[in-house]
């Protein structure tokens, strides 16, 4: 097996790691970057524009630029990219605009990150372990592995976040410390509980939100400087897209100087005009401010805080440590938040943007069989279950969540149930299969069905279908169903499931679209001459199956 790298495709950020004689490093660029920024766009002249130059262009042209594609994973969001707004959608030429999919969007900053380590290492790179937050739905992880089959990755292994940052933090003893990873990043945030024993790291609750990070941070303060602007000129901000995506990126860039300083200015010229005078925005922000503006959504991830460490069956008291990951935890309110919440716990970090593909290096290196002294015990993040007709003291009652592997189960995990028929001479039970919390099953993520038919009439309650479930490391589940007199079965594997995922033809079409466009419209990762920049512009037995 050649080498396995570890990627962390982030909403903000994204790196590639390896391993040298047992020890992770993150591949840097040309220049000695590690980051690679997570934008994607189409110059004016209809090149191919990642990381750096395609966040420099986001301000003057977001219309040929896309941003935190990652919270579209798993959706059937398409986003539009080419030279002119009005050419034909899904023409050949790079001038016309096309169509794209997040996980083909994912697939151009993966196979960008893949070709920097096959240049750094030397070697050609088939193999890797993708990182997802820890909350991310069956969808969304399907999606990632998608992107990485599309950038020409075989994925062994999709990783939760929180768990890879796990993996790079030594204990100093061989007696178990119990460590909660906050996880707070551009687009996602996670708690995990893990149990560290010298070599065995052992998840034992996770929580989350894939919709709350630094990007909700930026817009709140993004709407904050637009209320400011309007009071003071009495007139609202234009609604194009250009005035808001420069509108963004000032409220972005005061964030992080706010992580450094009590008060940053905000200046951006030309952003309005009234009549014809040229209005400007220039004003202080205050650290405090801004804190009151993130303040709410902040507290949620302390009601994640406490749900992980119910699921874990503990109290705060019983964690030892606490490790922030992800580069959202460089806000101070952060810190001070989670030191307060779990008063007397230590609360650290270790390069935050960097530990979770570390940690995916390590798997990695595990996975390809290299000498590392790691061993991953993860959970799964979600309850999986079916719809049931389930007896009450008013009767029965259809379309109830039946849960048979529950969410924070040790991975891998085979669980069955035995159900039986609702009707008389009931002769064919569908298995509809969901993912979530909720007791209606149709409040939950549909994951697939499929049917037993031909079943032998007999009264209600008189045949039992045995649903056995099976859930690999790779988030891989199998559904099985048994009717127990005649043996008849009939099975459904989810990976493979009608539940918006690409076939293989449609993923063979992306790749060989995503491979063209490297292949004709590349830049190099450096600045270009003439590149448009910002710069530019200044359940239980007995239940019933239907």
């Amino acid at each position: 097996m050649g080498k396995v790298v570890g990627i962390d495709l982030g909403t903000t950020n994204s790196l590639i790691a390896t391993l040298e004689d047992g020890q992770p490093w993150v591949i840097p660029d040309e220049d000695g970057e590690l980051l690679l920024p997570s934008y994607v766009g189409i110059s004016d002249a209809g090149q191919l524009l990642v990381g750096k130059s395609a966040m420099r262009q986001y301000a003057a042209a977001p219309e040929r630029t896309v941003k935190s594609i990652k919270r579209q994973m798993g959706t059937d969001y398409r986003v539009t990219l080419g030279g002119g707004a009005d050419s034909p959608v899904g023409a050949a030429s790079p001038k016309e605009n096309r169509e794209y999919r997040p996980q083909e969007i994912s697939a151009i900053i993966l196979k960008t990150l893949k070709q920097r380590a096959e240049e750094v290492l030397e070697e050609d790179i088939t193999q890797a372990v993708i990182t997802v937050p820890a909350y991310f739905t069956d969808a969304q992880r399907q999606a990632t592995k998608e992107a990485g089959e599309i950038a020409g990755l075989d994925v062994l292994q999709i990783l939760n976040e929180p768990t890879a940052a796990a993996l790079v933090f030594e204990v100093n003893s061989e007696e178990t410390e119990t460590v909660m990873v906050y996880d707070l990043g551009g687009g996602t945030f996670d708690v995990s509980i893990v149990e560290i024993t010298g070599n065995v790291t052992e998840v034992l609750a996770s929580h989350g939100n894939n919709r709350l990070g630094g990007d909700d941070f930026d817009r709140q303060l993004e709407r904050h400087l637009a209320d400011q602007f309007a009071a003071h000129y009495d007139i609202e901000l234009p609604s194009d897209t250009v005035t808001q995506a420069r509108l963004l990126r000032a409220a972005e860039q005061a964030k992080i100087g706010l992580s450094e300083n009590a008060f940053v200015t905000v200046r951006e010229p030309f952003l309005a005009s009234k009549g014809e005078t040229a209005l400007h925005l220039e004003m202080e922000i205050a650290r405090e401010d801004f804190e009151n503006l993130i303040t709410p959504m902040l507290k949620e991830t302390l009601a994640a805080i406490d749900r992980a460490l119910s699921d874990a069956d503990m109290e705060a008291t019983d964690i030892d440590r606490v490790i922030l990951v992800g580069g959202s935890t460089r806000i101070p309110l952060v810190q001070r938040l989670v030191e307060n919440h779990l008063a007397d716990t230590p609360v650290s970090s270790f390069a935050p943007d960097l530990c979770v593909g570390l940690g995916a290096a390590v798997q990695a290196g595990v996975l390809s069989g290299e000498a590392v002294d790691s061993i991953l015990v993860d959970v799964t993040p979600h309850s999986l279950g079916i719809a049931a007709v389930m007896s009450t003291p008013m009767g029965p009652v259809p379309d109830m969540f039946s849960a048979i592997i529950p969410r924070n189960s040790v991975i891998p995990i085979s669980r069955s149930q035995i159900y039986r028929t609702a009707y008389d001479q009931q002769d064919t039970v569908e298995i509809e299969v969901y993912q979530g919390e909720n007791a209606i099953a149709r409040e939950n993520v549909p994951l697939g069905s499929f049917k037993i038919e031909g079943l032998p009439p007999k009264p209600a309650h008189a045949l039992q279908i045995e649903v056995h479930f099976d859930f690999d490391l790779n988030g891989i589940l199998t559904v099985t169903a048994t009717e127990k007199g005649k043996g008849q079965q009939e099975s459904l594997v989810v990976n493979d499931a009608e539940t918006g995922r690409l076939s293989s033809r449609e993923l063979s079409q992306s790749r060989d679209a995503i491979s063209s466009l490297f292949d004709t419209l590349a830049l190099p990762l450096f600045e270009t001459e003439n590149m448009e920049t910002e710069e530019d512009i200044e359940d239980d037995n007995g239940n019933a199956l239907e």
